[in-house]
């Protein structure tokens, strides 16, 4: 009798342990995960300013007519490199809609030999001013920058979208 009684109180500790185990399992599989909200990345920022400046300018031709690719430099507005990574990105997302460069120092990109110290190669540079990234919207203020006599600041809204980010405002800055 004693072994039946053993046997009983091990088949009831199975049975509770399986019990407990099927909770788990199902409250493990009922819950959702957290959704992740989408965020603008850097690099997802920048490509998103390079697309809106192609949008927004007059298509470059050369001199037999042809639409060329434009000529864009990049340049953090405070100085300094841009991050390696995010470089490697953009460029990659662009691919061939526009010539990117990127430049440490803005006296990099213009050809201060010249009068008016135009960007080189007829290009268009955009001094891209820090601005805080990983949130759902951003906001960059920016120098777009042609010659002396051709630039302007811009107040950009950037907004995530499913696998990128794009402009969604643009406004021309009155200071």
């Amino acid at each position: 009798m004693g072994s039946d009684r053993y046997s009983l109180r091990n088949r009831v500790a199975l049975g509770v342990a399986s019990a407990a185990v099927a909770v788990l399992a199902l409250a493990g599989c009922t819950s959702d995960p957290e959704l992740q909200r989408a965020t603008v990345t850097p690099a997802e920022a920048y490509t998103a300013i390079v697309r809106w400046e192609i949008e927004w300018s007059d298509p470059v031709l050369d001199a037999d007519g042809n639409v060329e690719a434009p000529v864009i430099y990049l340049a953090a507005g405070a100085g300094g490199t841009v991050d390696v990574r995010v470089q490697a990105d953009v460029v990659a997302n662009i691919d061939d809609a526009a010539v990117i460069r990127f430049a440490d120092d803005a006296r990099d990109a213009r050809d201060e030999k010249l009068e008016n110290i135009p960007v080189k190669d007829n290009g268009v540079m955009i001094l891209i001013d820090e601005f805080e990234p990983d949130q759902a919207k951003v906001e960059a203020r920016i120098v777009r920058y042609q010659s002396i006599d051709d630039n302007s600041t811009w107040i950009l809204q950037l907004t995530s979208t499913i696998d990128s980010a794009a402009v969604s405002s643009a406004t021309l800055a009155t200071e």
